[in-house]
């Protein structure tokens, strides 16, 4: 019988202890890795951009064109492989890229 209490006491003991741990949920991987983006040719009303993946990425980056004064997203969104260089016309427009496919971050042109 004392054997019976001391089990239970165990098992209720070890139960209570995981209820009471912090959850820990790990971070979101990212799918796409930080562009970079540098001026090429400057004209009177705008410029063009020459994007690619950051040096030493192992995965594409991703990049959108946004009207700067509306925020409208103009075009669907450039997914620039590894390697790979994209050039960017860019006149009342910004570039954004996104990591995760949520959350969009200003690019800025160097």
């Amino acid at each position: 019988m004392l054997n019976k209490h001391i089990l239970t006491a165990l098992v209720l003991t070890a139960f209570l202890a995981a209820l009471a741990a912090p959850v820990t949920l790990s971070p979101p991987t990212a799918r796409y890795c930080t562009p970079i983006a540098f001026r090429d040719r400057v004209v009177g009303v705008g410029y063009q951009a020459v994007v690619r993946a950051a040096p030493g990425c192992k995965k594409p980056a991703k990049v959108r064109k946004e009207n700067a004064g509306s925020g409208s997203v103009i075009g669907a969104p450039n997914i620039i492989r590894i390697g790979e260089v994209q050039r960017v016309w860019l006149f009342t427009h910004r570039l954004r890229y996104t990591l995760d496919d949520r959350t969009w971050r200003r690019l800025e042109v160097r």
